[in-house]
């Protein structure tokens, strides 16, 4: 299947650079003395007839959920360390 999308082209050229190169960009941004916009394209794309974005999605909630268990398991750990270091004082009033 062939879906037509708009496409806002701009120019990079950072000074450590020798040469530039060419950008797409689903929107038009603001540019900056780095990047400059060219122009407008509407440019046909082919794209896969049974495609389902869905597992693709589960996949990026999948990688999520394991970085949100992550930092919370290290948050605990944290926690835990930080109960064990009062607990080992000894405590004189």
């Amino acid at each position: 299947m062939k879906i037509k999308v708009t496409a806002h082209i701009y120019f990079s050229k950072y000074s450590w650079e020798n040469k530039g190169e060419f950008l797409l960009f689903y929107a038009k941004i603001d540019g900056s003395e780095n990047m400059v916009y060219v122009s407008t394209q509407e440019v046909e794309v082919d794209v896969p007839e049974n495609f389902d974005p869905r597992a693709l999605q589960i996949a990026a909630l999948e990688a999520q959920k394991q970085k949100s268990m992550a930092d919370f398991q290290k948050s605990v750990d944290d926690i835990n360390e930080r109960i064990s270091k009062l607990q080992a004082l000894e405590y004189t009033a």
